[in-house]
C-alpha cells in the first residue's frame, strides 16, 4: 500500500518545519549564554536574586542568592524587557551587581558562537537533550518506515517527537526565548493527551476503550485554552507580570492534571484487566508511566508548588521520560511481551532491601557532606529518593551482571551448575538404588575434597544405624543421627558432628543418609557448596522415592499374579489396559507401514499393467498377483480393525457391538439378534472396550465350537448396572467341566475382564441346550473415581 501524495506532502512540510525549529533552538542554546538568575522585586523597584540555576553564568561569575541587581545593559533594571515579563535577566549583555558584602561588580555575558559556556552547561542543556532528540527521532523514523498507515503508530510518532522537542527546547525556554517558551507551554501539556489518543487507537485491536472521546475533547479544550493565553502573553505586551504567575500555575496544573488522568486510567484498566490476557500490557504501561513521571513530579514540580527550590535540575529528571518512548515503541513493534510480573517481583525484593540503607546514606550526606543542620524537607526527600532509586537499580544491575559474568569469573560456581546438569541427566537412567548411590558418590567426589562419603541407614523401629564401625567418628555420628531421627525430613541437609548428612530417602521406618565427611583442606563448607549439596539432596530424594514406589508396585504385581483364581481387580484391569495399548500401537504400526507399502505396490502393479503392452499369459498372472495383493490388503485392514477398532469411544457401546456383529456375519453361518435399549448415560472407553472384546470372544467361540443357528445378545442399563446377556442354540456344554474348557474356549479371558471391571459373570448350559452367559458390570467402578469422588475415564487406555 503506497503513501498518498497528500500524506507525503504533509510529512515533508512537517519535517521542514521541525528542522527549522531545531536549527533555531540550537542557535539560541549555543549563541546565547544561560545566565540562570531569577529576580524578586522589592519595594522601590529594587530587584534581588531569588534563585540560581545550576551551571548558569550567574553562578559561575560570582552572583549569589540575595545579591541586588542595580543595572542591566547600563540602564535601570525595570527597563529590561525580560525583567518586565519574566523577572529574568536572560539575554543581558552586562549587569551591575551589589553583592551582600556591599561590593559592586559589573559582570559581562558575551554572546556569540564562541561564547563563554561551561562544559556542564552544554552537557545538561545541549548534549543530553540533543542525544535524546536523536534517539526519539530514530524511533519515529523506524516506526514511520514500518507502520506509516497505522494511526496508532502515527500518534506514537507525535508522542515521541513531542517529548524530544520539549526536552530540547527547555534550554531555550530557560533563556526566556519566545520560541522555546512557546514549545514548552504549548507542546508539553499535549504529551499526556497524545498518549491517551495513542492508547485509544492501540487498544482498538483488543476491543478496549482507554478514555471516552467526550472526556478527551474536554481535556484538549482545557489545555488549548491555557496554551492560547500563554501564547498571548509570550508574544504580546497585553498583560503585566502578575498574570505570568497565574499562567505558570495554570500551566503546571494542566501538566499535572494530564499525567494524573493517565495514571488514574492506567490503574483502572489494570484493576479491570488484571485477570485477563491484557494484564501484562497494562502492568507495563502503568509502571513505565509512573517511573517516567514520578521523578519530575517529586523533585521539580512539588518543591515549586510549596515554595521550595528544585532538588535536581529538570534536565536530569526529564531523562526518566526515556522510559515512555522505549516502552511504547516496544509495544507497537513487538507481538510478545516480556514477563513484567517476574521483573516486578525482583524489584519488590530490591526496593525492600534499599529502604534502610537509603535513609542511612541520605542522613550521612545531608549532615556530614552538605553540613546542613536543619535541611528542608524537599532536600531531604530528594536525596533519599535519588539514593533509593540508585540502590534499587544497582541491585538489579548486579543480578544481571552476576548471571552474565559470574560463571566466567568464578569457575567453581560454574562447575556446580555443570554438575547439577550432569547429575540430572545421569539419574534419568537410574533403575535401582545402587546406581543412584554410585552416581551421587561420583559427583561429590569430583567436586568436593572430602575424607569420607558413606551411605548409612537408620532403622527407626530397631533404633540402630548401620553400617557403623568402632571408629570414634562413626560412633558419635550414629548417636547423633539416632537422637535427631524424629526430626529428619527427606531432602534435608543436616549438619553432623563430623561433616554433613543428606537425607536422600525413606522406606517406612528406615531412613537413608549420605554421610559426607570433613573437607581435607580443613575449611568449612561455603554457601555455594551447601546450596549445591542441598539441590543434589532434593534431586536424589525424588529419584529414590520413585525407585521405592516402582519397586513396591512390581512386588505387588508379582504377588498378585502368583495367586491362583484370586487376582485383584485392579491388577487385571491394569493388565488389560496395557494389553489394549499394545494392540493400539500394533494396529497403528501395521496401518502406517505394512498396509501403506502394500497399497503402494498395488498401485505400481496396476500402473505397469495399464501402461505397458503385456501378453495374455503374463497379463493373467499379473492379475492374479493383483488380486492376491488386494486380499492381503483386506486382511491387514481386518487385522487392524480387530486389534483396535477406529473411533471406538466415539461410536459408543451400541454402535461398537453392531460393528463387530456386522464384520462377524460376513464369514459365519449363524444369525445374530442384537437387542439393545438406549443408555441414559454414555459408558467410558474402558467399559466400551471390555464389552467389545467380550462380544468378539463370544462370537468367535460360537463360530468354532457352538454350531449355533441363532445367537441373541441383550444390552441395557439397569439402575446403575450394565446388564449384558449372551444366548445361543448350540451344542452346549457341561457346566461342571467349564473350568477345563476355559483354557480352550477363551472364556477365562472373558471372566478376567469382568472381574477387572468389578463385575459378576455367570454361565448356564447343558449338553444340547446351548449356552447362556449373563454379565453384570457396575456403571461406576470404585477405581473409576478420583480422590474427590468425581468420575473419570481410564487414563491407561490412550
Amino acid at each position: 500500500m503506497k503513501t498518498s501524495p497528500l500524506n507525503r506532502t504533509l510529512a515533508i512540510l512537517f519535517l521542514v518545519a521541525f528542522l527549522a525549529i531545531l536549527l533555531y533552538l540550537t542557535a539560541v542554546i549555543v549563541r546565547i549564554p544561560s545566565i540562570g538568575a531569577v529576580l524578586l522585586e522589592a519595594s522601590g523597584e529594587r530587584y534581588f536574586v531569588k534563585s540560581l540555576e545550576p551551571a548558569g553564568q550567574a553562578q559561575i561569575k560570582g552572583i549569589r542568592v540575595g545579591d541586588e541587581i542595580l543595572e542591566v545593559n547600563g540602564r535601570p533594571v525595570s527597563d529590561f524587557e525580560n525583567v518586565k515579563k519574566y523577572n529574568s535577566i536572560e539575554y543581558a549583555d552586562t549587569v551591575l551587581v551589589l553583592h551582600r558584602d556591599n561590593v559592586k561588580q559589573e559582570i559581562a555575558f558575551p554572546k556569540g558562537w564562541t561564547g563563554d559556556h561551561s562544559f556542564f552547561e552544554l552537557f545538561i542543556q545541549l548534549y543530553i537533550p540533543g542525544i535524546s532528540l536523536v534517539i526519539f527521532c530514530a524511533f519515529s523514523g523506524f516506526l514511520y518506515e514500518k507502520r506509516s498507515h497505522d494511526k496508532a503508530a502515527i500518534l506514537l510518532i507525535l508522542f515521541f517527537i513531542s517529548i524530544g522537542l520539549s526536552y530540547y527546547s527547555s534550554a531555550a525556554s530557560s533563556r526566556s526565548d519566545a520560541v522555546g517558551l512557546t514549545i514548552i507551554y504549548l507542546v508539553l501539556p499535549l504529551i499526556p493527551l497524545l498518549f491517551m489518543c495513542f492508547m485509544n487507537n492501540y487498544l482498538k485491536r483488543f476491543d478496549v476503550r482507554f478514555i471516552s472521546k467526550r472526556v478527551l475533547n474536554g481535556l484538549f479544550a482545557i489545555v488549548g485554552s491555557v496554551g492560547i493565553v500563554s501564547l498571548i502573553y509570550i508574544w504580546t505586551d497585553m498583560a503585566s507580570i502578575k498574570i505570568y504567575s497565574l499562567i505558570q500555575i495554570a500551566y503546571s496544573s494542566v501538566v499535572l492534571m494530564g499525567n494524573f488522568v493517565c495514571v488514574y486510567l492506567l490503574i483502572r484498566k489494570f484493576i479491570k484487566h488484571r485477570r485477563t490476557k491484557l494484564n501484562s500490557l497494562f502492568t507495563i504501561t502503568l509502571i513505565s508511566h509512573l517511573v517516567a513521571f514520578t521523578p519530575f513530579a517529586a523533585l521539580n514540580v512539588l518543591p515549586q508548588i510549596f515554595g521550595e527550590k528544585q532538588v535536581l535540575p529538570a534536565a536530569f529528571t526529564a531523562l526518566f521520560l526515556f522510559v515512555l518512548p522505549i516502552v511504547y515503541f516496544y509495544l507497537s513493534t513487538s507481538n510478545q511481551l516480556f514477563d513484567i510480573d517476574f521483573i516486578l517481583t525482583r524489584f519488590k525484593y530490591y526496593t525492600a532491601l534499599s529502604v534502610v540503607p537509603s535513609i542511612i546514606v541520605a542522613t550521612f550526606v545531608v549532615l556530614v557532606i552538605l553540613n546542613e543542620k536543619s535541611p528542608s524537607w524537599s532536600t531531604w526527600f530528594g536525596i533519599v529518593f535519588v539514593i533509593y532509586i540508585g540502590m534499587t537499580l544497582f541491585l538489579y544491575a548486579k543480578e544481571q551482571l552476576d548471571q552474565r559474568f559470574r560463571p566466567k569469573l568464578f569457575k567453581a560456581m560454574y562447575s556446580y551448575q555443570d554438575s547439577l546438569d550432569r547429575f540430572s541427566r545421569k539419574v534419568a537412567r537410574v533403575m535401582k538404588q545402587g546406581d543412584l548411590e554410585a552416581v551421587l558418590k561420583q559427583e561429590i567426589t569430583e567436586l568436593l575434597p572430602v575424607n569420607r562419603i558413606t551411605f548409612l541407614m537408620i532403622e527407626q523401629s530397631e533404633n540402630t544405624v548401620y553400617p557403623v564401625g568402632d571408629h570414634h567418628e562413626e560412633r558419635i555420628t550414629a548417636e547423633f543421627l539416632l537422637g535427631a531421627v524424629h526430626s529428619l525430613q527427606v531432602g534435608e541437609l543436616i549438619e553432623l558432628p563430623y561433616g554433613l548428612g543428606l537425607v536422600i530417602g525413606r522406606q517406612r521406618s528406615r531412613y537413608h543418609i549420605l554421610w559426607i565427611g570433613m573437607k581435607t583442606n580443613h575449611t568449612r563448607f561455603n554457601s555455594d557448596e551447601l546450596r549445591w549439596l542441598k539441590t543434589m539432596s532434593n534431586y536424589a530424594s525424588i529419584v529414590f522415592e520413585n525407585l521405592f514406589l516402582i519397586e513396591g508396585l512390581i512386588e505387588n504385581l508379582e504377588s498378585e499374579v502368583r495367586k491362583e483364581h484370586s487376582t485383584s481387580p485392579w491388577v487385571l484391569r491394569l493388565l488389560f489396559c496395557l494389553s489394549e495399548n499394545e494392540r493400539r500401537k500394533l494396529a497403528a504400526d501395521l496401518h502406517d507401514s505394512a498396509l501403506q507399502d502394500q497399497l503402494l505396490w498395488y498401485r505400481k502393479l496396476e500402473a505397469v499393467i495399464m501402461d505397458h503392452p503385456i501378453s495374455d499369459k503374463l497379463g493373467h498372472e499379473l492379475e492374479e498377483i493383483k488380486e492376491g495383493l488386494l486380499d492381503v490388503i483386506h486382511q491387514i485392514r481386518e487385522t487392524c480393525n480387530e486389534l483396535r477398532p477406529p473411533l471406538l469411544k466415539e461410536m459408543g457401546v451400541v454402535e461398537a457391538v453392531e460393528s463387530i456383529i456386522e464384520h462377524t456375519l460376513m464369514r459365519v453361518n449363524f444369525a445374530v439378534d442384537f437387542r439393545a435399549k438406549p443408555l441414559s448415560r454414555p459408558l467410558n472407553e474402558e467399559q466400551i472396550t471390555a464389552i467389545y472384546r467380550i462380544v468378539q470372544e463370544l462370537l468367535r467361540n460360537a463360530d468354532k465350537h457352538a454350531q449355533a443357528k441363532i445367537i441373541t445378545l441383550e444390552l441395557e442399563l439397569r439402575k446403575g448396572t450394565i446388564y449384558f446377556r449372551y444366548m445361543d442354540d448350540g451344542v452346549g456344554m457341561d457346566v461342571n467341566q467349564m473350568i477345563e474348557s476355559f483354557e480352550h474356549m477363551g472364556l477365562s479371558g472373558i471372566k478376567e475382564r469382568v472381574t477387572g471391571l468389578e463385575g459378576d459373570i455367570s454361565f448356564h448350559s447343558e449338553r444340547g441346550k446351548g449356552l447362556e452367559v449373563v454379565i453384570l458390570l457396575p456403571e461406576m467402578m470404585t477405581t473409576g473415581r478420583t480422590e474427590r469422588g468425581i468420575s473419570r475415564d481410564s487414563y491407561l487406555i490412550s
